[in-house]
């Protein structure tokens, strides 16, 4: 007897929006038996051309979104930034499993920081920001160095400023004129990290094993599991995350961003409704992966426990470096790459990965530098500790 509360093989799963992770998401669901539709802004979206039906339109079209929302038994959002009042609309005339909250956290830093003050999570000191004066009052309990943060992420094209003494202050009067921004202690770090999980109406939780992250900037270029972690560290990411997740009424996979300080403690940076670039190294890592596992949540079917699979290494490929890495593409019998298809006009954004299942995580990171391609990725560091 067909359950009112599980979407069925043959039945419609829309995706609202558009990334990266879009046409493997859409490729998943429709291997897993399910109609796809997709709405997004794009019309160059490579997503799109794998869906069964589209919606090309802007997020302001009511009429379009109610038509494609009526189609469907259930909407997945894939981009962070979709405006909650969207969901909130749309939720109108289907399901929305994710929910508007964690877009709300996720978009707003001032919302965020209040979530996890009120879950007592660690995390920087911070303070809210409206004029110059505010940024010589707070930098006394806060200190050198600290970054100036819109609290809107995208705000000002997502423009930061490290400031490192008093001189740097006044460079923050053409940030303020554009909104207001929180003042952040710069907690020094060498290690970063990505906590996957995925949370199921009912609220249970499945979670991935911790994956360690290098960014260049606030782009995550590098990823790998297992990582090499201190079982209580360990154990209290998976309590952060846990308190997260029991805390939301999202459902669906979403990523806990967090960092070791030098001191030993644990910071929470972000959490953020996406399937995260990381959490592609489960395609070998895992015995299922983060796409898998949304799916199943959104759909209303039980999670599979995570198996623990091959030690694998993630390197993010942007379009600089895509030229290059054609010369890997013939060499390399157990490099697996993904391209995306999408052609930005900007040379940092991504246009594919590779994934690297190996024995050994350090000689793949030694190779990864060797190969002289990714310049601004600081292998050495990570290898040289392992």
């Amino acid at each position: 007897m067909a359950n009112a509360n599980v979407i069925y093989p043959g039945q419609t799963i829309g995706i609202l929006g558009d990334s990266t992770s879009t046409p493997t998401l859409l490729a998943r669901a429709k291997q897993m038996g399910f109609n796809v539709g997709m709405y997004s802004s794009n019309e160059n979206s490579k997503a799109m051309e794998l869906a069964d039906y589209k919606y090309i339109g802007p997020y302001s079209d009511k009429e379009t979104l109610k038509m494609f929302a009526e189609r469907c038994e259930a909407v997945i959002y894939d981009n962070e930034f979709i405006d909650s009042d969207v969901v909130r609309y749309i939720s109108q005339f289907t399901a929305v499993p994710q929910q508007d909250g964690m877009l709300d956290i996720v978009q707003d830093r001032l919302i965020e920081r209040t979530f996890f003050e009120t879950l007592n999570i660690n995390m920087v000191p911070y303070s809210t920001i409206v004029t110059l004066e505010d940024i010589y009052q707070a930098i006394n309990s806060i200190g050198y160095p600290a970054i100036l943060k819109p609290i809107q992420r995208g705000l000002n094209g997502g423009k930061e400023l490290l400031i490192k003494n008093q001189a740097d202050i006044v460079l923050a009067s053409g940030f303020l004129d554009s909104g207001t921004y929180i003042l952040e202690s710069y907690v020094e770090h060498d290690t970063d990290y990505s906590v996957i999980v995925t949370r199921t109406e009912s609220g249970s939780t499945v979670m991935f094993p911790p994956v360690e992250v290098v960014y260049v900037g606030d782009q995550l270029m590098t990823a790998y599991t297992p990582a090499q972690l201190d079982p209580s560290v360990k154990k209290e990411m998976e309590r952060i995350t846990n308190e997260i997740a029991k805390n939301v009424d999202y459902v669906g996979t979403f990523e806990v961003s967090l960092f070791l300080a030098k001191s030993g403690s644990i910071y929470v940076s972000r959490v953020a409704p996406k399937l995260s670039p990381a959490g592609f190294v489960f395609d070998y890592a895992a015995n299922a992966d983060e796409f898998e596992q949304h799916l199943r949540a959104i759909a209303g079917l039980p999670l599979t426990k995570i198996i623990p699979g091959i030690a694998t290494v993630f390197q993010a490929i942007r379009q600089k470096e895509y030229q290059r890495v054609q010369t890997q593409w013939v060499i390399k019998d157990n490099w697996h790459f993904t391209f995306y298809g999408n052609k930005p006009n900007d040379d940092a954004q991504c246009v594919g990965h590779v994934l690297i299942p190996t024995k050994s995580i350090s000689d793949t990171l030694v190779k990864l530098e060797a190969t002289g391609i990714w310049k601004d990725v600081d292998y050495k560091s990570k290898y040289s500790s392992m």
